[in-house]
This record gives structure tokens, sequence and C-alpha cells, in this order.
């Protein structure tokens, strides 16, 4: 008797009100169900006819279109996001619903809406999940990408306010960029010292690397930019003395510096015992606007200040003046006697001209420009050469030296700090860095191919303009990643 005991399963009792009467019927529902649902050939008992009644009221009457459909709906007013679906794709929208309250959080609706059956009955819901700091992940997403892109706040405010997304307004921005910006400090460190390793092993001699620099102010009121000195013209030498700091905390020295004749670098980098050389192109652009001068005026003055034998050699005296930089063989008497023949291969004596070139090897050859028959014409020629800083400095020029690196970093400069846009010193700072950051990555990127387009300003011109391929932003992925280590210790 105690194994059979044993065996039965556990029981639970549930009294009911009613009398003998309530009772009666009760049981005879019961038995009635019982009877049909034998009938189906399944197992029966009182709790499966009981569950099964209970259930069937439940989904069609109880929560039928609230509380239930609520629940189904995962609506919880707090979801943290997990770290490995921090970078998956969202999409900014806000649906149309009937809610009873939206509240916009920067780019995140926080919407609060009730039962269609039960208006007491309410649920809060946001667009974004949180990150473990409290912060909405959607908002930390766009402002990195804000920041990143150098957009400037008012295109940013219009783009936000037109596209109806929200918008993170301006104490909420300068809260998060206190935070954000040693992230882009930690990731520009990264690649300045990434990319002076990369320079100092494209070297055979590693015991010094060659440099270029200028200056570049950031707006109109250029002094505004800097703390050390608030006169702009020493701006640029304070500039070149933290980047020889720089270098020599490094173990770097610095073997040739090229720069845009700026008078105080010149003394600066003869002082630093620092081989000096300035960039053609300044120089050469400074002899084509004296030429302008000599080659065109008023009639009273032909003949006097300029000469009309001089008004087609512009172009043609500046690409002379690029030919005798790159084949003087670094010699600065040569360069200035290549400079001197130039007089003289326009009067059609080509005694001292290359031996390479047309006019010596060409049996048959016809100048193209006019020839010079006049003294005045003659004179004013020679006094541009003369007087330019290529002649009057040879030795600095002898290199053949440019800046174009430094000009192209200032191109993308004005991709995060506009000139005209007046910007707070730790904004100024964090958009410098992510222009580095930018400009380091891309630099000498590879191409797909060239191609030739006719230039009307320089139809001489045989360069080809390379199809480069896409920028990587290799940058912009690390600083999120930063960001998001520091919230997920």
């Amino acid at each position: 008797m105690m194994e059979k005991e044993s065996k039965r399963p556990p029981c639970f009792k549930n009294s009911l009100p009613g009398d003998d009467s309530k009772k009666k019927s009760v049981l005879d529902k019961l038995q009635h169900v019982r009877s049909i649902v034998q009938e189906m050939n399944h197992p029966v008992n009182n709790a499966y006819i009981l569950e099964t009644v209970l259930d069937e009221f439940i989904s069609t009457h109880s929560l039928d279109d609230s509380e239930t459909k609520m629940e189904n709906m995962n609506l919880n007013t707090y979801i943290q996001v997990e770290k490995k679906d921090v970078d998956q794709k969202f999409i900014i929208e806000i649906g149309h619903f009937k809610v009873k309250k939206l509240t916009q959080k920067g780019h995140v609706a926080a919407i609060r809406f009730t039962c269609d059956k039960d208006k007491h009955h309410s649920v809060l819901w946001s667009s974004s999940p949180y990150l473990p700091n409290g912060e909405y992940m959607v908002n930390s997403r766009i402002f990195h990408e804000y920041e990143c892109s150098g957009m400037l706040p008012v295109h940013y405010n219009r783009f936000s306010q037109g596209a109806n997304i929200g918008h993170i307004n301006k104490s909420k921005q300068s809260y998060m960029f206190n935070k954000y910006k040693q992230f882009v400090d930690e990731e520009y460190n990264g690649s300045i010292e990434t990319a002076l390793m990369e320079e100092v092993g494209m070297y055979e001699d590693w015991t010094s690397i060659d440099i270029m620099t200028d200056e570049r102010h950031g707006w109109r009121k250029n002094a505004k930019d800097t703390t050390d000195d608030f006169v702009s013209q020493r701006h640029e030498k304070l500039g070149t003395q933290r980047i020889y700091q720089y270098l020599d905390d490094n173990d770097v020295k610095v073997g040739i510096h090229s720069h845009d004749r700026n008078m105080s670098i010149n003394k600066f980098v003869r002082d630093s015992d620092v081989v000096n050389q300035n960039d053609s192109w300044h120089g050469i652009k400074a002899v084509k606007s004296a030429m302008k001068k000599v080659s065109s005026g008023p009639k009273y003055l032909r003949d006097k200040t300029w000469s009309d034998q001089l008004e087609d050699k512009v172009e043609s005296v500046a690409t002379h003046f690029h030919w005798a930089i790159r084949n003087c063989k670094q010699n600065p008497k040569e360069l200035k006697d290549l400079l001197n023949n130039v007089v003289e291969h326009y009067k059609n004596n080509y005694a001292k001209c290359h031996p390479d070139s047309r006019c010596k090897t060409d049996l048959n050859y016809e100048p193209k420009r006019i020839v010079l028959t006049k003294p005045i014409a003659e004179k004013l020629l020679l006094g541009v050469i003369h007087k330019s800083v290529i002649f009057k400095s040879p030795d600095h020029f002898v290199l053949a030296r440019d800046t174009s690196y430094v000009e192209s970093f200032n191109n993308t400069m004005n991709m995060f700090q506009d000139k005209r846009i007046v910007l707070s010193d730790a904004n100024y700072h964090t958009r410098a860095c992510l222009a580095v950051c930018h400009w380091n990555e891309n630099v000498d990127r590879g191409f797909t191919s060239i191609w030739n387009p006719e230039r009307r300003n320089a139809p001489r011109s045989m360069k080809g303009k390379k199809n480069y391929k896409p920028p990587s932003y290799s940058y912009r992925n690390n600083i999120w990643k930063r960001q998001i280590n520091s919230i997920y210790l």
C-alpha cells in the first residue's frame, strides 16, 4: 500500500464558495467536459480541464489587445546594448504611433503610449538602447561621426533640424566633447609616432630625415589660435622650434629643411647646422609676377618700364627657371650661369645652351618666341632674373625642393578647420589632431589610372592627373573603439 501511494501525483485543493446547488452545477459541468474530452481519446483530469478552460478564456477575453501584446513587444524602459552590438547599422526613424507623449532626447525618441482598452496602463519606450555609462548609443555614435567628419556646428544644426531626426543641444555636445577629445588625442599621438618611424625607415642613413614646413593661420585674426605669442609674424618660428624639439626628444636629427623662404626660419635653420632649402615654386611665382610687369603696361611707358618683346615670355621664363634649378648639378654657380643664359637664348645665341636642348640638336630649329633685338627688352629681362631670390641666393634652391606635401596637408586641414570660423582652443586642437590622423593615413595612397586633361591655364603641362583610390578611415574606427573600450571596462 505504501508503494502504491508513493506513486500518486501530488495534489492541491482549491476551495470554491457556493452552496450544494452551486457545487452540483460545477461538478455536472466538469463531468460534461470530461465526457467530451474522453471521446477525443485524450487523457483527462480535473486539472487539465481547468487549465484548458482558463487558457481559452485568457486568450479571448482577459488581456486580448492590451497588456499581453505590450509585453510580447518587449517594450522596456531601459535596454542596455552589448559590446558586440555597438557597431551594428541603425536607422533613425520615428514611426507613426498614437502616443501619449513623445520626448526628443538628442536623436532618440522616448515614447510613452497607452493601451487601447486601458488608458491608465502605459509603457515608456526608447528608440535607442543605452551604453553602460548611461548615454544613448545612437547619440554617442552620431556625435562621434559628426566630430570625425569635420562638419561645422552650424551645418550639423541645419542638417539635423531639416531632416527632423533630432538634435543634440549645445550643452550636451560640450559635455560629450570633454570626454571624447581624449580619445582623439590618443589616436593622434599614435599616428604621429607611427608616421615618424615610417619616415625614419625610408632613409638609408638613420641619423637624420628631411622635413618641410609652412605656416597656416586659423582665421583672419590669426593670432587668436596661439597661446604662446600674440604676434602672428613670430608664429612660424615658434612652430618650427617645437618641431625640432619633438624630433630631438625622439633622437631624430634634421638633414634638409625646406620652407617657403621665411627669413626668420632661414636664420634658425642656419644656426641649427641644418641644410636650408627654399621652396622653388614660391620663388618662381615671384619671377612670373615680375615678368608680367615688364611685359605689359601703358603706352607712354613702352620701351621704358616694359617691352612688347617680352609679352610672350612670362610662362617660358618660368619654365627656364624650373629647368635651371633641376639641372644645375646642385652647384650655385652653375645655377646662376644657366639663368644668365636665358637672355642669350632669346637673342638666338645658343652657344651656352645645354647640349641636349632642341636649339642645339635640331639643325632646323626656329624660335617660337619673339627674338630680343631691343636693348631695353634685354635689360628688363636681365633685371628680373638678377633681382629674383633664386639668383640672389642660389644655394637655397640648388636641391630643387618644394613644400608640396605641406600644401596637401593644408587642404586636409580645410576639411576640419575652416579658416573663416572661430573655434574654441580645445575644439581647434581636436580638429587639428583629426586632420593629422586623416592625412597620415591617406597620404601617398595608390591610384587606379592617370588621365591627361586639357589645361587652359597650362597648355604645355604634360603632367597627368591621378585617379586616386578612395580614402580609408581606420583612425575613425580606432577612436570609436577607444571610446567603447573605456565604457566597457
